[in-house]
C-alpha cells in the first residue's frame, strides 16, 4: 500500500481524459475570444476588493453534509472536482458547509457565491444579507438543488428567477436558447451530453432575466442582474455524470466570471495571461494509476519565484519564501532552536539509499535571517553523514532526530555551529519501510517526547510492537509509550495548546483525536481494548488546484497526509487560534485545513478545503509549524514523483518499475536538487518582537508564558524543565494562585504552562503540603483548560493524594476535565467509596463514546465493589445505563456479570433471583452476561434458569426486551413487550447481514487487485507472511465478499492486537459506500478465477494427534477441509499454515470473533479455546495440511 511523506494513491476524482485539460482545451482560457462587453459600476460592497494580487477572484461555494451512502448533491465531492479546474484561472475557491457567512460582514469577503446544497431554513437576516450582497454588486450563482432551497421564501426564489417543482433522470444534451449565441457565457460553448436529473421549474421570475439554454422548452440555464449584481443559474448537477464533465467546469467558469462583472473579470484575465508557463515532455516512468488518457506528461521544474506565481493562499494571506535550492534540498521536516533559528532536515537518500551503517548523504543545516527582511541570508550545515532523517526537535541544547532505526541526540558544544556530539539514544525503530517510520516529533506538555510512527513500527517495554500510531517517550530516549493507535501510515501529529492529542494518517484517514490514551487502555481489561482513536475528519477529500496530479489509490483524498500541525499562536485571525490544523497532501500539490469543533469529550474536524494550493506539478507540503514569528511555516519537498509503493506494473501505472531497498519503487524521474521553505503570512498581522532564550534566567523565562506563542512558551517550559531551575517554583505557584488572565478563546496559556513545568520539576503533587494551595487553585481556575490540565498533571504525578484529588473533579463542568478524573479513579486502588460514586452518577457520567469508555475502566477497576454495589439493589438509578455506549457488551455491568458468573460454582438460580429487587437500567446489562456466560461456556440452561430468567424479562421495557431477544435466539423466551414489525427494523439495523453478490466483473477485479492488494497478496495472490497477508488464489467467492464487508462494518480489523487486520481495514478505505458491493464482488470473482497457490510447510505439528482435535471442526469445516457455504464456514484444507496459526491465535486472544454481530466469528472464538494449549493448535494445523494433499 501507499503511505505519506513521499508517498501516493487511488480513486476516481474527475472523467481521466480531463487530466491534460489546462493544457489543451478551451476550459483554461474561455473567454480568450471574447469581446467583452464594458459595464462600468464602483467596485460593490459585496465584493472582495483587499486583495493584493489584483485579478484573483474569490468564490465562496456553500455546500451541505450530506455524505456518500446516506444522501445526495454531493457537495464535499463535487466542490473539489470544481477546484481543480480553477487554479489555472487564478479563482480560489473557500468551501462552507453552512449558511454562518450569510451575513454582511461574510458575504462581503467574497466576490461571487456558488450555492450547491439542500437547505430548508433561510432566516430573515440571512435572506436580508444574500439579497444586499447581490443588490449591492455581489455574484450569486445557485446551481441545481439550489433552486428547491429556501422554499418559504418568495425573495430569494425571485433572486434565483425561479423554483425547482419535479425531475426525471434521463440522458439529454440541452440546446442555446433563440438570439443568445452570441451571449457572452455562451460565445464558443459547445453544449454537451449528460444523463442528470430533468428538472422542471416554475414560479419563474422573467424581471432582469435571460435564458441561455434549453432542455427541450424547459428554461435551463439562464442569468439574472438585480441590482448592481448578477445571477448565474443553471439546473445542471446532479452528480458525477456531470460534475466529471470539463464542459460542466466550462460553463460554471464562463458563469462566475460574467457574473462578477466586468471590471473584476478584466483584471482576472490578464492575471491569468501574466502566469508562468511550465514545459511539458514525455517520460516513460509517470504512474498512471488513474488511467489518464493521454498519459500524463512530465513537468520540469519552475524557480521558487514562478511555482509561487501559480499558488494561490487562502486571501488575507501571502506565501513568502525564506530559503530554497541551492542552499536546502529535499527538506523533510524542521524546527527552531531557543534563538529563533530554523534547522532544516534534509534527505537525497530518501527513498531507497539505506545504509546499514546509517551512514549517508543526507544533512540538517541551520538558516537564519541576519537582517531581517523575511529571507535566509546565512546557511550552514550543522550535522551531515545522517540517513535518511525523518524527524527533529529541540530539547538540552541540541536536538533529538529520528533516524530509523535509531533515535539521535546531537548537539553543538563549542560554539562552531557543527554538532560534535552525536549520540545513538534508542534503536527500537523498523525498517522495513522508509517512508513508514518515526517523524513528527514534539515536546509536549508532560515534558516528554513526542511523535508517530508508521507500519515498520517500533517496540515499548511494556505494551509490545506497535505500529501506526502516536507515542511519547522521555527526553532520553527511554520509556517509549504508544498513546494512540491510528488505523494506517501516520505521519501526522499535533498537540494544541491545552494539550489535546491529535494525529493523521497518510490514506483517507486525515484527522484523529485521542480522547482516553493507549496506556490507560491496554491490559486492563479484555472487554475495554484500546482500539483506534477517534476518527474527527468530516470527510477526507482534497481541493486540488489543478487536474494534474498523481496518486496511487483514494483518488481525490489524502493519500500522502503529512503532519497536522495546529496554529498555536495569535498572527492569523481569530478562528485560526487553537482551533485549525494544516496537513500536507503533496500528491495534491497543497497544504490542507480542518477547524477542530468540541465535540462532547472529542472533537469534529471539519475539512475547508487547502489553505495553500498550486497548479506547480511539483509543489509538495510535507510539514507545516507555527514558527517564532507566529507565522506558518511550509516545508515543500518540491518534487514531481511523490508515490512510494506497491510496486508499478504495466498493467496497473502503465510500466514496470522494481523496487528498492527503502521498499519504494526505483523511479529516475525522483528529484534530489531542489527544495523550498515558505512561510504563509497574515497580511492582518503585526511584526513579532525576535527573542532569544538560549541565555535567558529564570525570570526571563516565566516571563515568556505571558507569550501569545506556543512556540516560545513550550521552548521557555522546556529549559526550565530539563536545567532543573527550581528558583521558578514560586513564581509558577503565584500564576496559579494569582489574577487569571483569559485570552479571546477562553484559555489562560500561563497557567496551563505553570502547571506542567511545576509537574517536571516535582512541584505538582499534593505529597508536599507546600503545592496545595497552587493545586487547589488550579482545579479551581475558571477555564476549563486549565482545570483539565491541572487533573492531568495530577494523574503523572501520580501519588494516591494526587490521585484522590484528581478524581474529585467527577463533577466538573466539562467534559474533557470529567474524562481525566474517570481515569485517575482509575488509577486508585480499589476501594467501595469509589465504586459507591461512580454508580450514583452511572448515567450522568456516560454522555459520549469516550466517557462511557473512561467509566468502565474506573468501574473495572473497582470491579469488586462496582458489582456488590450492583448486585445490592437498593436505591434505582434514574437514566438510561446505554447512553454513551455503541453496544451492551461494553457496558461495566455485563463485563462485570461475565467475569464474575464465568466459575464452575455459581449458583445461577440464586443470582437471577437476587436480582429481582433491581428495578433500573443495570438489570438487563448483567442478565445478558448471564446469557453469554452460558454460550461462551457452552453450557444449556436449565428450566429453572431460563424460568428466573423469563421472570427478569418480564420486567424489561421494550427496547430492553428488544435488543435481549437479538442476543439470546435459541433460547426458549418469550418477549411480549417486542412488537414483531419493531423487531425486523431492529434485526435489520443491529444484526449483520452480509450480502453476496452475483454481479461483478473480473476485469474489474483485476484492476482493483493490482492496484489494492497485490502489493501485500503479491501478484499471484499467494499471499506474504512477512507481511501477514493470506493466499487469496482460489478463495471461494462468497467467503473473499463476507470478509471484506466484515471489515468494512468494523467487525474485523478493529481490535488493537489484531494489528494485520488493522491494516487490511485501512487498505480497504478505497472502497466508499455506494462501491462496496461491485468492488467487493468484483475483487472475490477475480481471486477466484486464479489457480491456488501452494504453500510450503512451516508449522511442525502431530497430525494424528491433531486428527482427534480436528472432530470439533467437522460439524463446520467438513471432514475433507472443504468449508461449509451455508454454515459460512471457509475452507480450511490449502491455506497455508502459518495463516491458520494466526488465525486461531487470534481467535483465542480475542482479536477476532469478539464483536457480538459476528456470529460465526464468535462461535469460532469459543470452538478455538477447546484446544487447550499451543502445541494442540500445531497440531490440528497439521492435520488439515493432511487435507490438502488428499485428492
Amino acid at each position: 500500500m501507499s503511505g505519506r511523506f513521499p508517498t501516493s494513491y487511488k480513486t476516481p476524482l474527475i472523467k481521466t481524459r480531463a487530466m491534460n485539460i489546462i493544457k489543451n482545451n478551451p476550459l483554461a482560457k474561455p473567454f480568450k475570444t471574447l469581446t467583452l462587453l464594458v459595464v462600468c459600476f464602483a467596485l460593490p460592497f459585496g465584493s472582495a476588493v483587499a486583495d493584493d494580487e489584483a485579478g484573483i477572484i474569490n468564490l465562496l461555494f456553500v455546500g451541505h453534509e450530506q455524505r456518500e451512502g446516506s444522501g445526495y448533491h454531493l457537495s464535499h465531492v463535487y466542490a473539489p472536482m470544481l477546484s481543480q479546474s480553477l487554479g489555472h484561472e487564478k479563482i480560489r475557491l473557500e468551501y462552507h458547509e453552512d449558511l454562518s457567512s450569510f451575513t454582511d460582514e461574510g458575504l462581503a469577503q467574497y466576490d461571487a457565491v456558488m450555492l450547491y446544497a439542500n437547505y430548508d431554513e433561510l432566516k430573515p437576516a440571512q435572506e436580508k444579507a444574500l439579497l444586499d450582497y447581490v443588490d449591492n454588486g455581489g455574484a450569486f450563482l445557485p446551481i441545481h438543488s439550489a433552486s428547491a432551497c429556501f422554499g418559504h421564501s418568495d425573495n430569494f426564489v425571485k433572486l434565483v428567477g425561479g423554483r425547482f417543482h419535479s425531475h426525471g433522470y434521463e440522458s439529454f444534451t440541452t440546446r442555446t436558447a433563440p438570439g443568445q449565441e452570441n451571449h457572452q457565457i455562451l460565445r464558443g460553448f459547445k453544449n454537451f451530453e449528460t444523463k442528470d436529473e430533468t428538472y422542471v421549474h416554475r414560479d419563474h421570475n422573467e424581471a432582469g432575466r435571460t435564458v441561455l439554454t434549453l432542455r427541450e422548452d424547459e428554461p435551463w440555464t439562464w442569468v439574472r442582474e438585480q441590482g448592481k449584481g448578477r445571477v448565474f443559474y443553471t439546473a445542471y448537477g446532479h452528480d458525477e455524470n456531470t460534475w466529471g464533465q470539463p464542459a460542466f467546469h466550462d460553463l460554471l467558469i464562463r458563469g462566475i466570471l460574467w457574473s462578477v462583472g466586468d471590471e473584476k473579470r478584466d483584471a482576472n484575465r490578464a492575471l491569468v495571461k501574466t502566469l508562468p508557463k511550465a514545459v511539458y515532455e514525455d517520460k516513460g516512468t509517470i504512474p498512471n494509476y488513474r488511467r489518464v488518457s493521454p498519459p500524463p506528461q512530465f513537468q520540469n521544474p519552475l524557480s521558487a519565484e514562478d511555482s509561487m506565481a501559480l499558488t494561490m493562499e487562502e486571501q488575507g494571506f501571502e506565501l513568502q519564501l525564506f530559503v530554497a535550492e541551492p542552499d536546502i534540498v529535499n527538506p523533510v521536516a524542521f524546527t527552531w532552536d531557543d534563538r529563533g533559528r530554523l534547522f532544516v532536515v534534509e534527505s537525497v537518500d530518501y527513498p531507497n539509499e539505506v545504509h546499514p551503517d546509517s551512514k549517508g548523504n543526507d544533512r540538517i543545516t541551520m538558516c537564519e535571517d541576519t537582517n531581517g527582511d523575511g529571507r535566509a541570508d546565512r546557511c550552514s550545515v550543522f550535522a551531515d553523514g545522517l540517513n535518511i532523517p525523518t524527524g527533529i526537535v529541540a530539547v538540552n541544547g541540541g536536538f533529538i532526530v529520528s533516524q530509523a532505526p535509531h533515535f539521535l541526540f546531537l548537539k553543538d558544544t563549542d560554539g562552531d555551529g557543527k554538532a560534535d556530539v552525536k549520540e545513538i539514544i534508542n534503536s527500537v525503530w523498523g525498517v522495513d519501510d522508509t517512508h513508514a517510520g518515526p517523524s513528527n516529533l514534539r515536546y509536549g506538555h508532560d515534558n516528554r517526547i513526542w511523535g508517530g510512527v508508521g507500519y515498520s513500527g517500533t517496540e515499548s517495554a511494556n505494551q509490545g510492537n506497535f505500529q501506526n500510531g502516536l507515542f511519547r517517550m522521555d527526553v532520553d530516549g527511554t520509556n517509549i509509550e504508544p498513546i494512540a493507535q491510528l488505523n494506517n501510515n501516520t505521519w501526522g501529529l499535533g498537540l494544541s495548546e491545552d494539550f489535546e492529542v491529535f494525529g493523521s494518517t497518510a490514506n483517507n484517514a486525515p484527522a484523529w483525536h485521542v480522547p482516553v490514551w493507549r496506556n490507560f487502555l491496554y491490559g486492563k481489561h479484555d472487554g475495554v481494548s484500546p482500539g483506534m482513536a477517534a476518527k474527527i475528519d468530516s470527510f477526507s477529500q482534497v481541493f486540488p488546484a489543478t487536474y494534474n496530479f498523481l496518486q496511487v489509490d483514494a483518488h481525490g483524498r489524502y493519500t500522502a497526509g503529512s503532519g497536522f500541525n495546529l496554529y498555536t499562536a495569535r498572527a492569523f485571525p481569530e478562528r485560526f487560534w487553537n482551533s485549525s490544523a494544516f496537513i500536507g497532501e503533496p500528491t495534491a500539490h497543497l497544504l490542507g485545513q480542518f477547524f477542530l469543533k468540541e465535540n462532547g469529550s472529542t472533537y469534529k474536524a471539519n475539512n475547508r478545503g487547502s489553505i495553500v494550493s498550486s497548479t506547480d506539478e511539483w509543489l509538495s507540503p510535507v510539514y507545516s509549524d507555527v514558527g517564532p514569528d507566529g507565522q506558518l511555516w511550509i516545508a515543500d519537498w518540491y518534487n514531481f514523483i511523490i508515490q512510494h509503493n506497491p510496486k508499478p506494473t504495466k498493467n496497473s501505472a502503465g510500466f514496470d518499475a522494481e523496487m528498492g531497498a527503502g521498499n519504494a519503487h526505483v523511479n529516475p524521474l525522483r528529484d534530489g536538487k531542489h527544495g523550498r521553505i515558505y512561510r504563509l503570512v497574515s497580511k492582518q498581522a503585526t511584526a513579532q518582537a525576535s527573542l532569544d532564550l538560549s541565555k535567558a534566567d529564570t525570570a526571563t523565562l516565566v516571563e515568556t508564558f505571558g507569550n501569545d506563542n506556543m512556540f516560545w512558551r513550550m521552548t521557555a517550559q522546556s529549559k526550565l524543565v530539563q536545567e532543573k531551575r527550581t528558583d521558578a517554583i514560586p513564581v509558577l505557584r503565584n500564576i496559579l494562585t494569582g489574577a487569571a488572565q483569559i485570552d479571546a478563546i477562553g484559555l489562560d496559556p500561563r497557567s496551563i504552562h505553570a502547571i506542567w513545568t511545576l509537574q517536571g520539576l516535582g512541584a505538582f503533587t499534593m505529597e508536599q503540603k507546600a503545592n496545595a494551595k497552587a493545586i487547589q487553585a488550579a482545579l479551581k481556575h475558571t477555564s476549563a483548560a486549565t482545570r483539565k490540565n491541572a487533573v492531568r498533571a495530577l494523574l503523572e504525578s501520580g501519588s494516591a493524594a494526587d490521585l484522590k484529588l484528581a478524581a474529585a473533579q467527577l463533577q466538573d463542568k466539562d467534559a474533557k476535565t470529567r474524562l481525566w478524573a474517570l481515569l485517575a479513579i482509575a488509577q486508585q486502588k480499589p476501594s467501595k467509596e469509589a465504586a459507591q460514586q461512580l454508580l450514583r452518577l452511572r448515567t450522568d457520567l456516560t454522555q459520549d463514546e469516550w466517557l462511557a469508555k473512561a467509566f468502565t475502566l474506573a468501574a473495572i477497576q473497582h470491579g469488586e465493589f462496582y458489582w456488590d454495589a450492583l448486585n445490592r439493589g437498593g436505591s434505582a438509578v434514574k437514566g438510561d445505563f446505554l447512553k454513551g455506549f455503541a453496544a451492551q457488551e461494553q457496558t461495566p455491568e455485563y463485563l462485570l456479570a461475565k467475569d464474575h458468573l464465568s466459575g464452575d460454582k455459581v449458583d445461577f438460580n440464586k443470582t437471577l433471583t437476587s436480582w429481582k429487587r433491581i428495578s433500573d437500567g443495570r438489570l438487563p446489562l448483567m442478565a445478558m452476561g448471564v446469557v453469554e456466560v452460558w454460550r461462551a461456556g457452552l453450557k444449556q440452561p436449565s428450566d429453572k434458569e431460563l424460568e428466573n430468567l423469563q421472570a427478569l424479562i418480564d420486567t424489561f421495557d421494550s427496547d430492553a426486551q428488544m435488543a435481549f431477544k437479538l442476543k439470546a435466539s435459541g433460547l426458549a423466551l418469550n418477549f411480549n413487550k417486542v412488537e414483531e414489525a419493531a423487531y425486523a427494523k431492529y434485526h435489520e439495523q443491529y444484526a449483520f447481514k452480509p450480502h453476496v453478490s452475483n454481479w461483478g466483473s473480473k476485469d474489474k477485479g483485476l484492476e482493483l487487485y493490482q492496484q489494492h492488494c497485490a502489493s501485500c497478496h503479491s501478484g499471484n495472490a499467494g499471499g506474504d507472511q512477512a507481511l501477514g497477508a493470506p493466499s487469496l488464489a482460489g478463495m471461494d467467492n462468497w467467503y473473499v465478499q463476507i470478509q471484506l464487508q466484515k471489515f468494512l462494518a468494523g467487525l474485523r480489523g478493529t481490535h488493537f492486537k489484531d494489528v494485520d487486520g488493522i491494516s487490511m481495514r485501512a487498505a480497504l478505505e478505497f472502497m466508499q459506500p455506494e462501491q462496496t458491493v461491485y468492488f467487493g464482488a468484483s475483487l472475490a470473482h477475480y481471486v477466484e478465477s486464479l489457480p491456488k497457490v501452494e504453500q510450503p510447510v512451516t508449522v511442525t505439528g502431530n497430525a494424528q494427534r491433531g486428527a482427534e482435535h480436528y472432530v470439533t471442526c467437522v460439524a463446520c469445516h467438513g471432514a475433507d477441509g472443504k468449508g461449509n457455504r451455508e454454515l459460512e464456514a471457509p475452507p480450511l484444507a490449502g491455506q497455508a499454515d502459518w495463516y491458520l496459526l494466526k488465525q486461531l491465535e487470534k481467535y483465542q486472544a480475542g482479536a477476532r470473533g469478539h464483536d457480538p454481530r459476528d456470529v460465526q466469528g464468535q462461535q469460532m472464538a469459543a470452538m478455538s479455546k477447546v484446544l487447550p494449549d499451543e502445541q494442540a493448535v500445531k497440531d490440528v494445523i497439521a492435520f488439515i495440511q493432511t487435507l490438502a494433499n488428499k485428492k
